[in-house]
């Protein structure tokens, strides 16, 4: 962690990262300064929002709530678990078993309770990529440690930068404290911190002096969040041991209060202050974790996953019928960050960026298996686009207030300005070429060069052309493996050439919602099922005690 990026030489930042190598940084916590307590902070906000300045009242408020809200709701989920209430539930949360559908999702979850999967997953697995073309990304741009897994380097060092909060040392600070979420979040911290020197550094880096008001707001919405992190990894610490069906699901029955569970378990507080302050904000702080959630609905089965946002939504149901609708509803509620012409809302650009760039994360992370869940299930795509996905509506627009669905009163539409872009690429010994119909800000970035014409290929031609049966799942899975670093490579290359300006991240945005457009995201969320089977409460975590041999104890480097 002790190290700066070259875009950041000789900054504030760089010169604190420099003292706190050579071990001359004032401490965390020293006597009369700042100190990391999250349950202190956490009183604080609640008790007096305007405290770290007036301007910054409306958005410490909304994070108290949310946190508080969501530290409700996980209580109920503990005494569920401790005492097996399990279906009776509470008046305010419920575990459920899931209702399951004759239909094509049903038939996919019925080949992984036959055991398909063979035990496989890979979410939250920690990979590193030795692939020649990142190390010379890590070199050119001055990325280190952490940095080398994929999963770090996405989720910090290219999202906490896509947002474009700032323009200068202070996008770096954020990846910092983007980087602290994925620290705290693993159950073998919860007793005992094997990481306590990883631990000391970070916090040496949060204690920078002088820090402008608005970061030291930045910094205690992210102590406030951990607040609920550390609750929510000491219950899955001590129930840890309890086996699941893979067949239930955690249903809640107040729609604003389970919003803002989901939007504290999705850990992007250090950008809050960039969304807009009230519902909407907390709308769009939700939809960072719901869009993740897409591509998880298996796994988080499969280890009972309490924050787990498309079942919340379903009421536990996995028919077909009612994930399309929760579908639908996902993709209205992304609509709501765009014009009615097709462009991305300036108050809603560093939403928008951290709700799409955690699409691209998911699928370069070296962690999940999106490619192998649409290999699976791809032809499903069709089903979400005959929906209306180009419909507008806030959560409110879209659920009532006890998450049963509704339609938006509105007409407001999101109209796609697109054009051909023309393809040649080869798959296997077959090369292949055409044109597909893609957003004018995706066209352009080509045309440009801001965006490589490599990472519109793996992430949307070379999909389009297994679902148009031009090419076999085989070929397209041998495909996107022999791939799958350099893309990842290309995609962080290309933030980095193009220092994270607001063209490349429109262009971004543009690619994202044209899978999501396209029912791309509904085909991986039914082909995860495949992971739907028995296994442990948060067994997707390290466990009290347990060594990670793929990594962890080389996090500090």
């Amino acid at each position: 962690m002790l190290w700066t990026r070259h875009r950041a030489a000789g900054s504030r930042l760089a010169d604190h990262v420099a003292a706190v190598r050579r071990g001359s940084a004032r401490s965390a916590g020293r006597q009369g300064g700042w100190a990391y307590d999250p349950e202190v902070t956490l009183a604080a906000m609640s008790q007096d929002p305007a405290a770290w300045g007036e301007q910054f009242a409306p958005w410490m408020q909304g994070c108290a709530e949310m946190v508080e809200h969501g530290r409700a709701l996980l209580a109920e989920v503990r005494r569920i678990r401790r005492s097996g209430a399990g279906m009776a539930g509470s008046e305010q949360v419920g575990l459920v078993p899931v209702v399951v559908g004759a239909d094509p999702v049903g038939a996919l979850v019925a080949r992984a309770r036959l055991g398909e999967n063979a035990g496989r997953s890979t979410k939250s697995k920690l990979s590193q990529c030795d692939a020649a073309e990142w190390t010379a990304v890590m070199e050119e741009f001055g990325l280190q440690g952490v940095a080398a897994y994929p999963n770090f380097a996405l989720g910090s060092w290219w999202m906490g930068l896509l947002s474009d909060d700032y323009g200068d040392w202070r996008q770096d600070y954020l990846a910092i404290l983007d980087y602290s979420f994925y620290v705290e979040y693993n159950v073998d911290t919860a007793y005992g911190d094997r990481k306590d020197r990883l631990k000391r550094e970070i916090l040496s880096l949060w204690d920078m002096p002088d820090l402008p008001a608005d970061l030291q707001a930045r910094r205690a919405h992210v102590a406030a969040d951990l607040a609920y992190f550390d609750t929510k990894r000491r219950d899955e610490a001590d129930t840890s041991d309890l086996t699941t069906t893979g067949l239930t699901a955690w249903v809640y029955h107040d729609r604003d209060h389970w919003r803002d569970l989901k939007a504290v378990d999705s850990g992007i507080f250090g950008h809050y202050l960039s969304f807009v302050p009230g519902p909407a904000g907390r709308d769009d702080m939700m939809l960072t974790g719901l869009t993740n959630d897409w591509v998880d609905i298996g796994p988080d089965l499969r280890h009972q996953e309490c924050g787990q946002s498309v079942l919340a939504l379903t009421r536990g149901s996995l028919v077909m019928d009612d994930l399309l609708d929760c579908y639908e509803r996902t993709v209205w509620m992304l609509n709501t960050q765009w014009t009615d012409t097709g462009s991305i809302r300036a108050e809603r650009y560093a939403a928008c960026m951290e709700t799409l760039g955690t699409c691209l994360w998911q699928m370069g992370n070296h962690r999940q298996d999106p490619w192998r869940y649409y290999a699976l299930t791809f032809d499903l795509c069709q089903a979400a686009q005959e929906r209306e996905l180009y419909a507008v509506g806030q959560l409110a627009d879209c659920y009532a207030q006890d998450l049963t669905p509704i339609t938006p009163t509105g007409t407001l539409r999101v109209r796609v300005p697109r054009r051909s872009l023309p393809f040649t690429v080869g798959v296997g010994s077959i090369r292949h070429t055409g044109t597909v119909s893609l957003h004018t800000a995706v066209c352009t970035a080509v045309e440009t060069g801001v965006l490589p014409m490599a990472t519109v290929e793996q992430q949307f031609i070379i999909p389009w052309l297994l679902r148009e049966r031009r090419i076999s799942p085989s070929a397209f899975l041998t495909y996107m493996d022999r791939t799958y670093c350099r893309r990842f490579s290309q995609i962080m290359r290309s933030g980095y050439a193009n220092d994270f300006r607001r063209p490349y991240g429109e262009a971004i945005g543009a690619l994202v919602m044209e899978q999501w457009w396209h029912g791309m995201y509904f085909a991986i969320g039914a082909g995860s099922l495949i992971e739907a089977q028995p296994d442990h409460v948060a067994g997707d975590r390290v466990n009290p005690g347990e060594r990670n041999s793929r990594g962890v104890d080389q996090l500090g480097a």
